[in-house]
């Protein structure tokens, strides 16, 4: 099985530029925007339209911080009988709906390398239902085309972060960056929102084995750290993993007193998951 690390959770929280490195992780307060992009079942292209964040069936929860995609089921329940929405044969969808959460982080965020990161909180969505975190990179001189090909658009993973890097050099002047997620499938009938499912998504300082219960309490101080990074839990800390950003495990062993020498790391921002004896625990710091 391989590292969660690198098996790789959006105000989205931006952080400060690094080396030339900006850094978008999942927030519900983003400024989030909508689009959905209408096919009929054979695949053929229908139309395409800025849509709001609740038809798109997207849900920003800003206490949790968490959002949660879904299926598209407005265009079903509001057209009854209409042929279109629905085939009145089999009473399913009778589109293929591509519905798109996104940020558009703006033109100082061009000419430097860019991470989009966050993490799958639960998924129980439907199979027939295709579900991707994208970087795209839109030309206004080329039909706002990607530019990039479709290298920044990555399958959802069942659990875990997940994180896609571009690097400066594909995110030209005068290129429009997206960041953020698409759901492919059926419109459906709202009658099966429960059994289709929902994939809840989050920022990597959440506990994402779902392993860890509440009174472990771990945390990670100092934060920022300098030298030593120190792991606080009622339970006995086994082992530890620290990683970039990107999933590059720079650190692992057995904490030495539940301390942990950074001081060879370079500045920035890292992921270390805590393994104790009820499970493991991914928690977010920052070295200086």
């Amino acid at each position: 099985m391989r590292s969660i690390f690198t098996s790789i959770v959006l105000s989205l929280f931006i952080l400060p530029a690094l080396f030339g490195q900006n850094t978008i992780e999942v927030s519900a307060s983003a400024e989030w925007k909508g689009f959905m992009n209408v096919f009929n079942l054979g695949g053929g292209y229908e139309f395409g339209s800025e849509w709001g964040i609740a038809d798109l069936k997207t849900v920003l929860d800003t206490d949790a911080n968490t959002v949660t995609l879904q299926p598209n089921f407005n265009t079903y329940a509001d057209n009854p009988g209409d042929a279109y929405w629905i085939d009145p044969a089999t009473g399913e969808g009778a589109k293929v709906m591509e519905a798109s959460t996104f940020i558009e982080p703006g033109a100082s965020f061009n000419g430097e390398d860019l991470t989009f990161s966050g993490a799958v909180v639960s998924n129980t969505m439907d199979e027939s239902y295709e579900v991707r975190y994208f970087i795209k990179a839109l030309d206004p001189n080329n039909n706002f085309s990607d530019a990039l090909g479709g290298a920044g658009i990555m399958d959802m993973p069942e659990s875990g972060m997940f994180t896609v890097t571009i690097s400066g050099d594909q995110l030209a002047a005068g290129l429009l960056i997206q960041c953020g997620f698409s759901v492919t499938g059926r419109n459906a009938n709202p009658a099966n929102e429960a059994a289709l499912g929902s994939i809840v998504i989050s920022d990597m300082a959440v506990s994402v084995d779902g392993l860890v219960e509440q009174e472990n309490n771990i945390r990670v101080f100092p934060n920022p750290a300098t030298d030593l990074l120190l792991i606080e839990s009622n339970s006995t800390v086994q082992a530890y993993e620290v990683a970039t950003i990107t999933g590059q495990t720079v650190l692992m062993g057995q904490a030495n007193n539940n301390n942990i020498d950074v001081s060879s790391l370079v500045a920035g921002t890292y992921l270390i998951r805590v393994q104790v004896a009820e499970g493991q625990q991914t928690l977010k710091f920052i070295k200086r």
